[in-house]
């Protein structure tokens, strides 16, 4: 059956086919005769050039010219392909598969040298462009037109729909809907988006009006409105579209007594809530499909007294549609089952008889379509089948993250937040560089206690670590070409609303408690508003209002990157369930005064410039940030070679010596930890954790080589311990039941020796072996501030304890074999020194600033060591330690920098190589520390910030930089 009939044609000659609005008072109309008159046209130049059977590409706006273009292109016997100008990638050679194209941009068409420009055309009012494609392409037969996949269900796919698959969708609708020459139809979807060629292929099928806008009125909730109605009889759009409108337009408007709309269909995206009077006339649908099955397969009319939070995706439109609940992971027929008897996976739509072809994969092709089989589409969505037999929308597949070791499902905290009356319309996004959890909602409410109410009802219902790290209320959400909430949109809104959140506050105070404010943490400063919810307990803390320590680094960061000041004491306050969280707003407000001369620029000028002693040799692209640090071994016969890993899961091995790359490997999810190395039978082995949970066996030889994995159930960012002398592997991890395991490798498997929960909190850095070659216990430490020793050959805990406060411990501890000592520093820059045995601490010394960095240890002659370590506080401390005169802990020297520290220093030679998170290397003559100010001889600035420690090899420097990439840089000493 064709896709435009020519009896309808001819029958309503004298109807107007087109309404297209510039303006409301302004509008050009095309009856169904000019159009047909103008259809020839375009129909001729094709058959003048003898095309038949071919793609011809459209790249036209809304506007009469559009549907005269498509429906000569049809009438033609071609298949019509309407691309979006942005698009360059479909007119590269490996992906243009179009003959010809009708083009509105002339500088679109000159500057694609694969096009030959023939004629130009006038099409109403509009001029064109007619340009034949030089290079060969091959003929479809049958296909109605080609679309493209936004991208939302995986990488963008081009998508050939056959007429077979088409028409049924048309003709279904047109009977369910009961439409007719009497309709006036707005189209509303971008030529790009399938459910357009729906709305004019139903209209011109029956005589309909089509009414089109402006690209600036589609835009403009408020002009569109006043364009449509009166007059508009049916709409078919996304819900992101349609909730622009307010619930006043709504209810008055398009729902009212008096609207002329008939029927609304809402599609692409989760169904919303409506406000309805019980007595609305206007039909409304919940439409649902792909464009792989395009365009839609199931259908539900939706009553005004639906429980609308949790609408059903209906019935299926034809009864050549199957469907299938998947499993979500593997895509097995095995789905999961809840509790209250229902089914959910993702949801697979098939058909004997409509099936599209995509271009690329191995198993479509032209004959796809003539075989009996059920073809099945992934759709990407996450479906739950109840009892009943109702199909519901549960959420994107892919909207499930990890986040502190647990799998977030975004849609479930969504739906819990859409629970509250209020809600129009939430969305989440994941700000996967900054790990920041951000929820949006739209509301016609705008007060505090909303607000408040919202973070009751999450906290109530949700896991902590499902929590948002922020919520905030917008006004309208963005929106993709095709009319969806844009991820990436909701990813602009965050970072302007966290810049206008510096602008706006002038002192230090004021930007914290507006973080608080965004955090949902209620303080006193807040103005206490009518109908507020709850006031804060007096003497509550910043844990006990709903802070997180994650919540409470990103702020001390962020106050001290921003207002340039030294905040060392912030942490502790925060921390502390005991301390009022006022008293972390008061300690800010009494360091303000003296921040401005405590602070060092970010701009250091290299002491002696002249001689060039940090040197850039190469440099490796990883793809994504690097914060973890590099390894190195030693192979016998071969030489040096460096394992590295990076967020976009790729993890490279290099030869020093040759610097060439051995191997790539590329993981499922972010490698955050160091890469260790162990030997068996003379083979080199690198294990590595990764975000997704296992710890990971892998040739460092020979890339896409996984030897094997174990899981450890939950993400892993501490770097794994090798026994020395042995191939046993003990590491932590972030699952919430077992965080320390103990793994001996193999060649093809790694065997559990045991697993254990050391205190209530993950293990972020690397255990210690307390002792040499035999020992027997190795030393752990935890975010909850536990430092145990436990036996390597059981598990079993042979002592442990606490720091005050159970404040963190991101430093991996160091163990003086000498005095069977230990050396550990929490988070809130308390130095502790420990006895091994027993645990016994025997001094504490207190840093100025928080410490994320490890310690660096120089051992002197006279029973003397030096700690040096990088602090938050912009300096690099060294500490005198005297083991044998009553423990005592001085400070010895202190150097500022520009920034931050988080990596540990790198000792070379008796120099010291720090790193700031600002992205400067600095050197540092450490044989002579008298003068502070002159210590810094050399210093270099990266792209990036710097979060990774260096590592070194000879003169070598290896760090990897959040700009993606590995440095290698010389040391001229």
């Amino acid at each position: 059956m064709e896709l435009l009939d020519r009896k309808v044609f001819q029958t309503f000659s004298q109807n107007i086919a087109i309404k297209y609005y510039t303006c409301k008072e302004t509008a050009f109309e095309a009856t169904y005769d000019q159009l047909w008159q103008n259809m020839l046209k375009i129909a001729g130049v094709l058959k003048e050039q003898n095309l038949e059977g071919k793609i011809v590409g459209v790249q036209l706006f809304h506007c009469p010219a559009l549907i005269a273009v498509i429906g000569g292109i049809i009438i033609s016997g071609n298949t019509f392909y309407c691309i979006d100008k942005s698009w360059d990638e479909q007119l590269s050679p490996d992906h243009d598969i179009c003959a010809a194209y009708f083009l509105q941009d002339y500088e679109f068409n000159s500057t694609h040298d694969g096009l030959q420009m023939l004629v130009g055309i006038r099409i109403f009012t509009m001029p064109l462009t007619f340009s034949l494609s030089v290079t060969s392409t091959e003929s479809y037969r049958d296909v109605a037109f080609c679309i493209r996949t936004s991208g939302s269900t995986g990488p963008p796919k081009t998508v050939l729909v056959p007429s077979t698959c088409i028409m049924p969708n048309v003709l279904s609708l047109h009977n369910r809907f009961g439409l007719s020459d009497r309709d006036v139809i707005f189209v509303c979807s971008p030529p790009t988006f399938d459910p357009f060629v729906l709305d004019i292929v139903m209209g011109l099928r029956v005589g309909a009006t089509l009414v089109m806008v402006d690209n600036s009125i589609r835009l403009s909730p408020k002009r569109l409105l006043g364009v449509l109605f009166p007059g508009i009889t049916f709409m078919q759009m996304t819900p992101s579209m349609f909730t622009r409108w307010s619930k006043t337009d709504m209810l008055d408007i398009i729902f009212g007594p008096q609207t002329t709309l008939r029927t609304l269909v809402l599609g692409g995206e989760r169904f919303p809530v409506l406000p309805r009077a019980a007595d609305c006339r206007v039909s409304v649908y919940n439409i649902y499909g792909i464009t792989e099955v395009s365009c839609w397969s199931m259908i539900q009319k939706v009553q005004s007294q639906d429980n609308q939070t949790d609408i059903p995706l209906g019935e299926v439109l034809d009864q050549s549609i199957v469907l299938q609940i998947r499993n979500e992971i593997d895509g097995s027929v095995q789905a999961d089952h809840l509790a209250n008897g229902s089914k959910i996976g993702q949801l697979y739509i098939g058909s004997c008889s409509r099936k599209c072809v995509i271009l690329g994969m191995s198993e479509d092709d032209d004959t796809l379509s003539t075989m009996p089989d059920v073809v099945f589409r992934a759709t990407g969505d996450l479906v739950e089948l109840s009892k009943e037999g109702n199909y519901y929308y549960r959420g994107r597949c892919s909207r499930t993250i990890k986040r502190f070791g647990c799998r977030i499902s975004l849609p479930k905290l969504e739906a819990v937040l859409q629970t509250h009356p209020s809600v129009e319309q939430c969305a989440s996004c994941f700000i996967e560089e900054l790990n920041q959890l951000v929820i949006y909602f739209k509301s016609d409410t705008d007060d505090s206690s909303l607000r408040e109410a919202l973070w009751s009802i999450m906290r109530a219902k949700l896991r902590a670590e499902m929590l948002p790290d922020e919520l905030h209320r917008i006004e309208q959400f963005p929106l993709s070409a095709h009319g969806k909430i844009c991820p990436k949109g909701l990813g602009v809104i965050f970072e302007n609303l966290k810049q206008s959140r510096i602008k706006e506050c002038i002192t230090p105070v004021d930007y914290f408690c507006a973080e608080l404010n965004a955090m949902g943490i209620i303080h006193e400063s807040q103005p206490i508003e009518s109908g507020r919810t709850k006031k804060p307990k007096p003497n509550s803390s910043f844990m006990d209002r709903g802070g997180t320590s994650f919540n409470a680094i990103c702020l001390h960061a962020t106050l001290e990157e921003h207002f340039k000041i030294q905040l060392p004491g912030l942490m502790a306050l925060l921390l502390d369930p005991l301390i009022p969280l006022e008293k972390a707003i008061d300690y800010i407000q009494s360091k303000i005064a003296t921040s401005n001369s405590n602070c060092l620029q970010d701009d250091v000028t290299i002491q002696n410039p002249a001689e060039k002693l940090l040197s850039i040799e190469r440099q490796y692209d990883l793809k994504k940030c690097i914060d973890s640090r590099a390894s190195i071994i030693y192979c016998q016969g071969i030489g040096a070679i460096l394992s590295v890993g990076s967020h976009a899961g790729l993890l490279v091995t290099i030869n020093i010596e040759t610097n060439a790359i051995i191997s790539h490997h590329l993981f499922p999810d972010r490698i955050e930890c160091s890469v260790n190395f162990f030997t068996l039978e003379a083979n080199v082995y690198g294990i590595v954790g990764c975000y997704d949970g296992f710890l990971y066996c892998f040739n460092p030889w020979k890339g896409a080589s996984i030897a094997w994995k174990y899981d450890a159930g939950g993400m892993i960012k501490c770097a794994p311990l090798v026994v020395p002398q042995t191939n046993v592997i003990i590491f932590g991890s972030y699952s919430t039941s077992n965080n320390l395991h103990c793994v001996a490798g193999g060649n093809r498997s790694g065997t559990l020796r045991w697993k254990i929960r050391i205190g209530t909190k993950p293990i972020l850095c690397q255990p210690i072996v307390l002792g040499g070659d035999g020992a027997e216990f190795v030393l752990v430490a935890t975010l909850d501030g536990t430092i145990a020793s436990i036996s390597i050959a059981t598990g079993c805990l042979a002592w442990k304890r606490t720091t005050q406060r159970s404040v963190p411990i991101f430093s991996t501890p160091t163990f003086l074999p000498e005095y069977n000592k230990i050396a550990c520093c929490s988070v809130d820059g308390t130095l502790g020194i420990y006895e091994t045995k027993q645990g016994t601490e025997l001094t504490i010394h207190s840093l100025p600033g928080n410490v994320f960095s490890s310690l660096v240890m120089l051992k002197y002659p006279l029973d003397r060591v030096d700690f040096i370590v990088g602090c938050y506080d912009r300096h690099v401390h060294c500490v005198e330690y005297l083991p044998t005169n009553s423990n005592t802990l001085i400070t010895k020297w202190k150097i500022e920098v520009q920034s931050q520290i988080y990596a540990t220093p790198l000792l070379v030679e008796g120099y010291l190589v720090v790193c700031t998170t600002s992205g400067w290397i600095n050197l540092i003559d450490t044989r002579d520390s008298s003068d502070a100010k002159n210590s810094i001889i050399s210093s270099m600035k990266l792209n990036g910030e710097l979060f990774a420690s260096p590592v070194g090899y000879g003169k070598k420097v290896f760090v990897g930089c959040r700009d993606n990439f590995l440095y290698e840089i010389l040391l001229n000493i």
